[in-house]
């Protein structure tokens, strides 16, 4: 069963980075990991193989060097996909919810709306868009919250004034609107 979910988990990691770098026209992205930058569960199982493997091979383990070898490979594994997928990109074509689902990806002209609220990270912004369903002709608005770090999100209000500024009546750079956008009451 170990060298099945290792062989799995091998080909999850293999396409996940053939996602990643088939990606084009990749304007910003960022690592959204709650581990420094990357994914909690995967880096602590990482972590925990290759503290069993130094613990079998410190004690002399010999039967065990197998195990605990597919268990680092399958942790290893497993954090380079995990590392991947969480990380946000924002594209000419628009942001990627999931590299490997490109069907997820909320396209810049499905975007009806958005704001930007400031969080303890960053800045939280929240895109309204539409997408028609393909069994019913009923659209429906779905609501997309990113958080981008601070560094990060005069990069991403350039990107939207660009992509997003032409279809609204305002821009990003128009600070009176945007504070009564961002007003809480």
């Amino acid at each position: 069963m170990l060298i099945f979910f290792s062989i799995a988990s091998f080909f999850l990691s293999a396409f996940t980075l053939s996602n990643a770098w088939r990606l084009r026209n990749v304007r910003l992205s960022w690592n959204t990991g709650r581990f420094f930058g990357f994914p909690l569960f995967a880096t602590l199982f990482m972590c925990l193989s290759l503290a069993l493997g130094a613990i079998a091979w410190y004690n002399g383990m010999s039967d065990h060097y197998f195990v605990a070898g597919l268990y680092t490979f399958l942790a290893f594994n497993w954090m380079v996909a995990s590392y991947f997928m969480s990380r946000r990109y924002i594209t000419d074509h628009g942001i990627m919810k999931n590299i490997n689902d490109p069907s997820q990806t909320v396209a810049w002209h499905e975007v009806h709306d958005f704001a930007e609220n400031e969080v303890q990270d960053g800045m939280a912004f929240v895109f309204i868009y539409k997408r028609t369903s393909e069994y019913f002709e009923l659209a429906q608005f779905n609501r997309l919250e990113v958080t981008v770090p601070a560094e990060k999100a005069g990069e991403l209000r350039k990107i939207l004034n660009h992509k997003l500024g032409r279809r609204f009546r305002y821009t990003l750079t128009d600070e009176s609107i945007l504070n009564k956008i961002n007003i809480k009451p």
